[in-house]
């Protein structure tokens, strides 16, 4: 069964609010107190400084400690999707469906987390797995439904 052209399901609006909040995520980074900081400049020394000084080169580091990944970057039309996202879940999802709304911020948490799994998560807290899996779902189909009803097509959300 094919689905018409602008048809939202649950699964591509969850896929649409984790690109979402990994995109937020990557921009603002993690909320919390910062890590204490130097107050001494930072050391650059020329390739010749770091043999003079028997410190190893910078291959050697490499090897070590790989430089870190540059993120992702976005386009800025890509940039307004992704905030018109952050908006749907107060939108479209029904203020008395608490639960629904609840399971959707937890797993929404655990799929831009690293090393956080749902399923751990709803034992922890004492949610039935299926249960939890089911609120998710309509938490999705109303944002689905929503945007479905707005006339809203995919791509050009």
């Amino acid at each position: 069964m094919q689905l018409a052209e602008g048809v939202w399901t649950p699964k591509l609006a969850g896929e649409e609010l984790v690109e979402a909040l990994r995109f937020l995520d990557v921009t603002m980074g993690r909320v919390g107190p910062n890590r204490v900081r130097s107050g001494m400049p930072s050391l650059n020394m020329t390739a010749g400084e770091r043999e003079g000084e028997a410190w190893p080169s910078f291959a050697e580091i490499g090897e070590f400690d790989p430089p870190p990944q540059k993120p992702r970057r976005y386009p800025p039309a890509r940039v307004s999707q992704l905030e018109r996202v952050l908006e749907w879940p107060m939108r479209y999802t029904d203020p008395k469906e608490t639960g629904a709304i609840r399971v959707l911020k937890t797993w929404l948490r655990c799929k831009t987390a690293k090393k956080v799994k749902f399923d751990a998560v709803c034992q922890a807290r004492g949610w039935s797995r299926a249960t939890a899996y089911r609120q998710r779902d309509r938490a999705l189909a109303m944002i689905a439904i929503g945007l479905t009803a707005d006339g809203i097509a995919f791509g050009s959300h």
